[in-house]
């Protein structure tokens, strides 16, 4: 027999390697990429009636006072997604060790202790510091079975996004203003409560607000907001 029947069997199995590896590469790059990704109101809701059904009917009501993107995420901003869940730990009422394996168990992360545990979606409890929201009495959002969801005032979540201040912090500050109409002195009335350097950083922001005056009364003028 000539080789050629050889090399032709020799060139099938070489490439029905390289598409076996393909595919596998293409499976785990797909993988990667749900991993990375941030969830969306759907995706965070599931998430959360998945610890409900872990928590399961008995025992006491677990409290969770949700701050961040959060009042975004669950408000009707289509485009809004995060990785991370900030739960404001004053506010919020729970058991650590029954709320840990829920959150584990809902295929999220409690807490992270370092980088590599932020490649997945996360579950974040926040003390006052750094992050401030002031003093408030919180907002229910809704019950799943034991596990009760709260937010903070809208001027509150306003306020405390001024702080930081960044593009993604703007876009939820222009979102927020259009849907709840807060009046802009309450805003500031919070602020006026925050520590320093977070306090000077949110009022310096507050010029921000006047976004949501632009795009309520006309377009803005070509080349005025690069000016500004």
């Amino acid at each position: 027999m000539s080789a050629r029947p050889y090399t032709l069997l020799a060139q099938v199995i070489v490439a029905g390697f390289f598409c076996d590896a393909t595919k596998t590469r293409q499976n785990l790059e797909a993988t990667q990429s749900t991993m990375h990704s941030a969830l969306d109101r759907d995706a965070w809701l599931a998430a959360l009636e998945r610890i409900a059904a872990a928590l399961g009917p008995s025992g006491q009501p677990v409290r969770l006072c949700l701050i961040g993107s959060v009042a975004c995420v669950f408000g009707g901003m289509a485009t809004r997604t995060t990785r991370d869940l900030d739960i404001w730990k004053p506010a919020s009422d729970y058991d650590l060790i029954e709320l840990k394996p829920v959150v584990e168990a809902a295929g999220l992360t409690l807490d992270p202790k370092s980088s590599l545990d932020l490649d997945t979606p996360y579950v974040r409890m926040v003390e006052a510091g750094t992050t401030q929201v002031g003093q408030f009495e919180p907002v229910f959002m809704e019950r799943l079975g034991r596990l009760y969801l709260y937010r903070p005032p809208i001027e509150h979540l306003i306020a405390s996004k001024l702080v930081r201040g960044d593009d993604r912090d703007v876009d939820d500050v222009v979102f927020l203003m259009a849907k709840h109409s807060p009046a802009r002195a309450s805003i500031r009335t919070v602020i006026e409560s925050f520590a320093e350097p977070g306090k000077t950083q949110a009022l310096e922001n507050l010029v921000y607000l006047e976004v949501t005056d632009r795009s309520d009364s006309c377009e803005p003028t070509p080349g005025k907001e690069a000016a500004e």
